[in-house]
């Protein structure tokens, strides 16, 4: 993100729509968009219509609520796709997080499944799904991801071995892992996907390559990454180059 600072200080500064800031920094629009995009995964700006405004100190966490409605097409798309990748007698690992919630939506039209997780937003999507077993891990809330963690959480998933999990992504340097907002959250994913048989990471593109926050969770063997077309050609290059890496690009949405 460090090559987008001289932006986000012009977003804080009050240079704020997209046209005022391509004048400023000599650079085009749709560079300016694309910049604001990555901040705004990053949880440092807001989105607006023109623009963007920077997010309150305090706030780099977005919420799971908030991350729902951010890219919101992209990750259906995604969802759609992982959902396909069950088997109707599969045991399912669902990580906290916007685009699992969206799959859990879609697991819970099936039957014969068994999932567990340790977010929210999933656990409310499935909680009237009658054909699919739920195991919620116990733990402490971590209220704005929407997650449980500790070592309630750690001691069930610990203790099983799932066909598939789902696994949400902050930021994914391919190669050296994936990026966390803290060591606590970094271990649990790293057991989530130790705890499946095959690992499917789920994110829309502007998650590729982007490193918000100061610690890692290492991908401890191959996994899928399924992500949208709006993939820069650096981030495919990157994921092409990780032997670690099965990447399925999804192709642009057409209008109906």
């Amino acid at each position: 993100m460090a090559r987008y600072e001289r932006l986000f200080d012009a977003v804080v500064d009050g240079v704020q729509r997209v046209e005022d800031l391509a004048v400023l920094l000599e650079i085009s629009p749709s560079t300016v968009r694309r910049a604001l995009t990555e901040l705004e995964q990053a949880g440092r700006v807001v989105r607006t219509h023109g623009g963007a405004v920077p997010v309150p100190a305090g706030a780099a966490e977005l919420s799971w609520t908030d991350k729902q409605r951010r890219n919101a097409p992209a990750k259906r798309a995604i969802a759609d796709h992982a959902a396909g990748l069950v088997d109707d007698d599969h045991v399912v690992i669902l990580d906290a997080g916007s685009t699992t919630t969206f799959i859990a939506e879609r697991l819970a039209e099936r039957s014969g499944l068994a999932v567990i997780t340790n977010g929210m937003g999933p656990m409310i999507a499935l909680q009237h799904a009658e054909g699919v077993d739920l195991t919620v891990v116990g733990g402490r809330l971590r209220r704005r991801r929407g997650s449980l963690v500790g070592d309630h959480a750690r001691a069930v998933l610990e203790r099983v071995t799932a066909d598939i999990v789902f696994v949400g992504v902050d930021g994914l340097d391919p190669g050296r892992g994936l990026n966390c907002p803290n060591p606590e959250i970094g271990g649990l994913k790293e057991l989530l996907m130790r705890s499946a048989r095959r690992t499917v990471l789920v994110t829309d593109s502007a998650k590729v390559g982007a490193a918000p926050f100061h610690h890692w969770a290492l991908i401890p063997g191959p996994y899928t990454l399924v992500t949208d077309s709006a993939i820069s050609d650096d981030a495919r290059a990157a994921l092409d180059a990780d032997p670690q890496c099965e990447s399925v690009v999804l192709p642009p949405r057409t209008s109906p």
